[in-house]
């Protein structure tokens, strides 16, 4: 019985769409390829969820689960290395940390000892190409050890694009990896022509001759809507102590969130319908009834589908918000939370969130927006042909 294609997908840098071009490959490939014939598993990982019965796994196991047809019984088994916090300082401390190293190996043996019938498996990589190495198991270390070639994402545009590759192609080249193409993605609509005409596989060979077979390019994905855009449900997971306004509907705390507006003006020349769009999350001071009362006014005015995405107050005491304004909030069915925190340090919060935010396992609508992506600019054949499918 033949071996399995193993296809590492490795990108630039933590949140470099990973998880989504995981899920958005295995829909293309369907069309192709029987599910029961794709494996899929995360050898190092390092965001976990509790199953049920307790077992702590990656988090992104649990997403391709959810949101695919492969078969899937056992994930324990799809999840190898979960780095939890301290990991990395025993690591660090062992007085044996290759035999640490080689019971991580072990494990990731393990897992694709349980995808060997398969005849495809995606593996998915995490954060940039040299994370793990702490612990002796680097991004390029792993695909080595699966024998797979690896699927590179770098972000859009020429320049800084160019950068990118040339850093982490030279990595993986000095790790004598193997990698058999680029997607490119999160590419600005408006840019994705140019980068065609200016990017194409001509380019690649002659900046990169050293690659045999040639890199091939498997798409342009354009920058989706909201697709990266946390919801007010994820928002509220990012403070350590808040409170929930309870009167709003769960469909409106998962819906993505357009950006963060703080609202620093006065009551006397806050105007809602010059500083806030449907979606936004409006930050404002716990005590600011005037200016509560005017957003919430605008939001009974937006369509149903484009409301306000949130609400958060700051600088939250004993006596603020007043029974008044939560009142108001509760009636108003706009996400609202309450944090102790400061403007400005809710709004760095909020900045991490936005740039740090992962799909979740209520977020069906943006799995088919990930389907659709994929259907119309992934070329799943040539990508077939590239990996001897």
């Amino acid at each position: 019985m033949s071996k399995p294609t193993v296809v590492f997908i490795a990108g630039e840098r933590q949140h470099a769409g990973k998880t989504v071009t995981s899920l958005g490959i295995i829909s293309a490939l369907c069309n192709h390829i029987d599910p029961a014939d794709i494996g899929y598993f995360k050898p190092v990982g390092q965001e976990l969820v509790t199953l049920s019965s307790g077992e702590r796994i990656d988090k992104d196991v649990r997403i391709i689960q959810e949101f695919t047809d492969l078969d899937m019984p056992d994930l324990n088994m799809l999840s190898s290395v979960r780095v939890v916090s301290g990991v990395t300082r025993e690591y660090i401390a062992s007085n044996n940390p290759r035999e640490r190293t080689a019971a991580f190996e072990q494990a990731i043996h393990k897992s694709m000892e349980y995808l060997s019938k398969k005849q495809l498996i995606i593996a998915e990589g995490t954060g940039h190409p040299g994370v793990g190495s702490v612990i002796g198991l680097s991004n390029a270390r792993v695909a080595n050890m699966l024998d797979s070639r690896i699927l590179y994402l770098v972000g859009g545009g020429i320049g800084r694009t160019l950068d990118e590759l040339e850093v982490d192609l030279s990595y993986f080249s000095h790790k004598r990896c193997r990698v058999a193409g680029i997607l490119f993605n999160k590419v600005r609509p408006s840019k994705i022509d140019m980068m065609r005409e200016n990017l194409h596989e001509g380019v690649l060979d002659r900046l990169f001759p050293e690659w045999d077979p040639s890199l091939k390019i498997f798409g342009h994905m354009p920058q989706v809507k909201y697709l990266n855009n946390p919801s007010m449900q994820l928002v509220s997971r990012s403070f350590k102590t808040h409170h929930i306004i309870e009167g709003s509907s769960e469909r409106a705390w998962h819906r993505a969130c357009r950006k963060v507006v703080v609202i620093s003006q006065g009551s006397d020349v806050f105007l809602p319908d010059e500083h806030l769009r449907s979606r936004d999350i409006a930050v404002i001071g716990a005590g600011s009834h005037t200016r509560l009362k005017r957003i919430i006014d605008f939001n009974t005015r937006l369509p149903d589908s484009e409301k306000l995405g949130g609400i958060i107050l700051t600088c939250a005491t004993d006596r603020m918000p007043d029974s008044t304004a939560t009142e108001w909030l509760a009636q108003s069915g706009i996400p609202a939370l309450v944090v102790s925190q400061d403007t400005a340090d809710t709004d760095m919060t909020l900045h991490k969130c936005f740039n740090n935010t992962k799909l979740q396992l209520y977020d069906k609508k943006k799995h088919q927006q990930i389907v659709d992506l994929f259907a119309e600019h992934f070329d799943a054949e040539r990508f077939i042909r590239a990996y001897g499918l």
